[in-house]
C-alpha cells in the first residue's frame, strides 16, 4: 500500500521515538512509581524493640519558627528520646522561646554557634556538635522550618532500623498554595524526592536531605565525620548520604507517618541556590547513580524533538505518522500525569493534574539552567567562602 510506504527518514523517526518512548516508559513505571507500588514499605510502625533517640533540629536564629514548630517534635509518642537544637547565632526571641519550651520539656536541650565562627561550614560545625553532645547512637536531623504531621513519625523513621541497619533517607513534603512559585517548587520537590528514594529502594543511595534523615552516631565518626567535606557550602546530607550508605546498611523510609513538612520558601531564588549547590556537590559522590536520571533529561528531550519532527512528516502526507505521533504524546503525558499525581498523595504532596505537563516541561528547563550555572560558577557555588 502506498500510505505505508516509508522513506529513509521516516522509518528512522519512528524507529527511534518508539525506542525513547519505552525507555521512558521505563523511568515511569520502573522507577519514579515505585516506592508508592511497594506493598511492603519500609518505615511502617511495626517494632516493638525501639531504641533511645537524638533527635538534632538545625535552626537559624528563627524565634517564630522554633516556636511554631519545635513542639510537634518535643511531643512526638516515643518511649525515649531527647531534643538537642544547635542554632546558627542565639538572639533575645529564640533563647526566650527554648527557655520556655525546655520548662516543659526537660528532654529538650539547646546550644548555638557564635557568630564570630569561621572558616568552616558553620551548618556542619552545628550538626558535628549536636551529633558529639547526643546521648544516644541513633540520631535523627532535620530543621526547625519542619514539622511531623503527627505524633507517629519518630517511631515510624525507626521502625525502618533492621538488624544491619544504620542510615535511613526519608521525605519531606513541600506545602501546596496557590502561588505559581509554590506550585513549581512542590513538583520539583516531589521529582527530587521520588529519585532518591527511588533510588534507595534499589539500594543504590545518593541523596536526601537533611530535613528528614537518620544515621548512627557510629557511622559518622565511622566516616570521620564533615572532615572531607568542611570546605563545602552544602553536602553534609546528600555527600554524607553518598560515602556513607551501601547496600546492606541503608534503608528508605517512605511511609506516610515518616514524612515531614516544611514551610514555604520565600522566593524562587532561595530555591535555587540550595539546587545549585546540591548540583555543585555531585561530581564528589562516590555512589553515581544520579547520572541514571540525568539519562532520563536527555531521552526527555530526544523524545519530544523526535515526536515533533514525526507528526510534521505525518501532516505533511501519512496521516498515521502524525496519528501515532500524537498518540505517544499524548500517552507518555497522561501515564506519567497519573502516576506522579498517585505518588504525589502517598508522600503527602499535591499537584495538579491539569498543569502537569507545563510543569513537567519547566522542570526539565529548569535543571537546564542549573547545569549550565552549576558548570560556569562551580567553585564558587561549592567552596566554602571564608567569612571576613
Amino acid at each position: 500500500m502506498q500510505g505505508l510506504e516509508l522513506t529513509v527518514l521516516e522509518i528512522g523517526l519512528l524507529g527511534g521515538v518508539l525506542l525513547l518512548f519505552f525507555v521512558l516508559m521505563f523511568y515511569i513505571l520502573r522507577v519514579y512509581v515505585w516506592p508508592w507500588r511497594k506493598r511492603n514499605p519500609e518505615g511502617s510502625t511495626t517494632s516493638d524493640d525501639f531504641q533511645p533517640v537524638s533527635l538534632i533540629v538545625y535552626a537559624e536564629d528563627h524565634a517564630e519558627q522554633l516556636r511554631t514548630h519545635l513542639p510537634a517534635f518535643l511531643e512526638q509518642d516515643y518511649p525515649q528520646f531527647e531534643v538537642i537544637v544547635v542554632s546558627d547565632g542565639l538572639s533575645e526571641p529564640c533563647r526566650e522561646v527554648l527557655s520556655r519550651l525546655k520548662a516543659a520539656h526537660p528532654t529538650l536541650y539547646y546550644t548555638y554557634i557564635p557568630p564570630g565562627a569561621r572558616y568552616i561550614s558553620k551548618k556542619k560545625l552545628a550538626l558535628t556538635l549536636g551529633i558529639k553532645a547526643a546521648r544516644y547512637n541513633r540520631l535523627l536531623f532535620t530543621e526547625a522550618d519542619c514539622e511531623p504531621f503527627n505524633r507517629n513519625w519518630m517511631k515510624t523513621m525507626m521502625a525502618a532500623y533492621g538488624e544491619r541497619t544504620q542510615l535511613v533517607t526519608g521525605f519531606c513534603a513541600y506545602p501546596y498554595a496557590e502561588r505559581f512559585t509554590d506550585r513549581f517548587i512542590a513538583f520539583d520537590n516531589l521529582k527530587y524526592g521520588l529519585q532518591y528514594l527511588s533510588a534507595g529502594v534499589w539500594k543504590r543511595f545518593y541523596g536526601g536531605t537533611n530535613k528528614n534523615l537518620s544515621y548512627t552516631k557510629e557511622l559518622f565518626f565511622q566516616h570521620k565525620g564533615f572532615y572531607n567535606q568542611f570546605y563545602l557550602k552544602s553536602g553534609e546530607d546528600s555527600l554524607f548520604i553518598s560515602e556513607a550508605a551501601n547496600r546492606e546498611n541503608a534503608r528508605a523510609a517512605y511511609a506516610p507517618d515518616s514524612i515531614l513538612k516544611r514551610t514555604r520558601v520565600p522566593r524562587l531564588k532561595e530555591w535555587t541556590a540550595g539546587r545549585i549547590m546540591r548540583r555543585s556537590t555531585q561530581s564528589l559522590y562516590a555512589c553515581k547513580s544520579y547520572r541514571f536520571f540525568k539519562w532520563e533529561s536527555v531521552c526527555f528531550w530526544l523524545f519530544w524533538g523526535i515526536d515533533i519532527g514525526l507528526l510534521v512528516c505525518g501532516i505533511m502526507g501519512k496521516w498515521w505518522l502524525a496519528l501515532l505521533a500524537g498518540l505517544l504524546g499524548a500517552l507518555y503525558v497522561g501515564v506519567k500525569g497519573y502516576l506522579f499525581v498517585r505518588a504525589s498523595k502517598s508522600l503527602q504532596q499535591q499537584i495538579s493534574p491539569w498543569t502537569f505537563l507545563f510543569f513537567d516541561l519547566l522542570d526539565q528547563l529548569y535543571s537546564i539552567y542549573i547545569e549550565i550555572v552549576s558548570w560556569f560558577k562551580k567553585q564558587e557555588n561549592y567552596v566554602f567562602i571564608i567569612e571576613k
